[in-house]
């Protein structure tokens, strides 16, 4: 059943992110238009490859895709011998093309519940992979919980750069929805300034959903559970 038929919504994250999104946006009828706010680069893989083999980590801990896909593009994953923690099932998924499996997902696939619920022992050691914009909630709970967290940056979020014409063509049609999937891509695309006016707002969680409140963007759903799966579901219930 083709529920989105002519909606049209644009997709905000990174584009090596966004075709899977897209496909089924389209299978539903709806017109998704890709509307990349940040690209993704890999950094530091030096000090990452000597910090992976200088310590024998307890855990790896991943919060996304992302920082699955570029763990591995410096560390082979046949040397893995830490526990694995990932924050949801589409992390899973990525971790499972390495051949791996997670040891450890939590109820709520958000980070906080995941350094909440994480199965860890005091003084137990954790890598962890992660955006240069991550915010430090969640190495502060793991310390809390007396173990001893080793973020590492090991990719960065930069914004997409856009004509004033490139946006006055998009935004000067109908855009029934625009959906976020991470704060910086809110950020992003609180810093172009443009007016949303019927459009409506869908965030992939609450961490996204209070960056866009910061900046004065109006969320109308929150995704449930934390998937491209719970956004489309909540982009429904909007109809």
């Amino acid at each position: 059943m083709l529920v989105l038929q002519n909606k049209t919504i644009l997709i905000t994250r990174p584009k090596e992110q966004a075709n899977g999104f897209f496909l089924k946006l389209k299978k539903l009828g709806a017109q998704p238009i890709a509307f990349p706010l940040i690209e993704i680069t890999p950094i530091n893989k030096a000090q990452l490859l000597a910090a992976y083999s200088k310590n024998n980590f307890d855990w790896l801990l991943f919060t996304s895709g992302i920082a699955v896909k570029y763990f591995f593009e410096v560390i082979n994953p046949n040397t893995i011998k830490s526990k694995i923690a990932v924050v949801g099932s589409k992390t899973e998924n990525e971790l499972k093309k390495h051949h791996l499996n997670a040891t450890f997902i939590p109820s709520d696939f958000t980070a906080e519940t995941l350094a909440k619920e994480i199965p860890i022992n005091e003084n137990e050691t954790i890598l962890i992979p992660q955006s240069d914009l991550a915010k430090s909630n969640l190495v502060k709970t793991l310390k809390t919980r007396k173990t001893n967290p080793f973020p590492i940056n090991t990719y960065q979020n930069s914004k997409v750069k856009y004509s004033k014409k490139e946006l006055q063509e998009l935004f000067n049609s109908k855009i029934d929805f625009i959906t976020f999937t991470s704060g910086s891509t809110v950020s992003a695309f609180a810093g172009l300034k443009i007016n949303l006016n019927a459009t409506k707002v869908v965030c992939i969680g609450y961490e996204t959903a209070k960056v866009a409140e910061t900046n004065r963007i109006k969320v109308d759903a929150i995704a449930n559970p934390h998937t491209i799966e719970g956004i489309i579901n909540a982009i429904i219930s909007l109809l």
